[in-house]
């Protein structure tokens, strides 16, 4: 497995250079595909920002960078034949979720007697590969960190000496004490174990009783219910900026009927939701020739 935590996801799975120049996705997809080949389990963690930390409103005249940003991480995710969930599909994979899965992260509190949410930015550089490795740094994924010809980057790459008793796939496996429990530690946080008495192992993170069965499902239950709550974004009931409009204009549980809201909110478990791939999906995200970030180039987002 290759469990990832960055800023950014600017990486197209192709080999055509001309726009984004780092391999990142084109490695990443030709691993999965091996393993798709193979018929051997294989996962890629992805968590990201839920929206750019730029300034501006999204669906506003001010949210021009930010959408920007949007436009790059989602042609790299999930549109336009260079992402590498499109990539997958035409591969003959129906289910790139088998290998690969984008989330991000959302809390939830009472403000002055009022129910409130904000999401949390994730600003880290991390992989962990195998419970085996770890590389901890300042680069992003995007050409910005990664083509070695504009920003300094740093970082350390751990590779464990130390072996505990493993499982990886209902396998015996030998886990790097650093690496896999780093990774243990950051699971048990975004699944809201760290305080919890459920009896829930993540031993093993790719068998699918866990992948499927807790990850991926508390995720998704964690994003439903937020959206009932709290009407967030970004979702994908929002499509375009009118459907956007319309969305946040619909009010919430937390405004409606409050003691359901109560409710709900105390089936959240952990910090993880869904990174919503149809999110103002059917809108040009790029910037207008007419603006001044139009006029800027390509590589001041990516």
């Amino acid at each position: 497995y290759i469990y990832i935590e960055n800023q950014f996801f600017i990486t197209l799975a192709t080999m055509d250079r001309t726009m984004v120049k780092n391999r990142i996705g084109e490695t990443l997809l030709k691993r999965i595909l091996r393993a798709h080949r193979e018929g051997s389990v294989f996962r890629v963690f992805v968590v990201m920002p839920l929206l750019p930390g730029f300034e501006g409103e999204v669906g506003g005249p001010s949210g021009t960078a930010l959408h920007a940003i949007t436009h790059w991480n989602y042609a790299s995710i999930s549109r336009g034949k260079d992402a590498i969930i499109n990539q997958l599909i035409d591969a003959g994979i129906s289910d790139p979720s088998e290998y690969i899965t984008f989330h991000g992260l959302r809390s939830h509190s009472m403000l002055n007697g009022t129910m409130v949410t904000e999401l949390i930015y994730v600003h880290s550089k991390l992989m962990i590969i195998d419970d085996k490795t770890v590389i901890c740094g300042s680069a992003n994924i995007n050409d910005r960190s990664m083509i070695a010809s504009r920003d300094s980057e740093i970082a350390v790459i751990i590779h464990d000496q130390e072996f505990s008793n493993g499982r990886m796939n209902q396998m015996s496996f030998p886990c790097g004490k650093f690496a896999g429990n780093l990774r243990k530690q950051l699971f048990k946080e975004h699944l809201g174990l760290l305080w919890s008495n459920e009896k829930i192992s993540i031993e093993d993170p790719i068998r699918q009783s866990f992948y499927s069965g807790i990850w991926k499902t508390r995720s998704r239950v964690n994003t439903e219910i937020f959206e009932e709550v709290f009407r967030c974004i970004p979702s994908d009931r929002a499509t375009d900026f009118g459907s956007l409009k319309s969305y946040q204009n619909e009010p919430g549980l937390c405004s409606t009927d409050p003691g359901t809201a109560r409710e709900m909110l105390g089936n959240i478990k952990g910090h993880l939701v869904d990174l919503p791939l149809k999110f103002l999906c059917n809108e040009t995200l790029t910037p207008a020739a007419g603006t001044v970030e139009g006029m800027m180039p390509t590589s001041l987002w990516t």
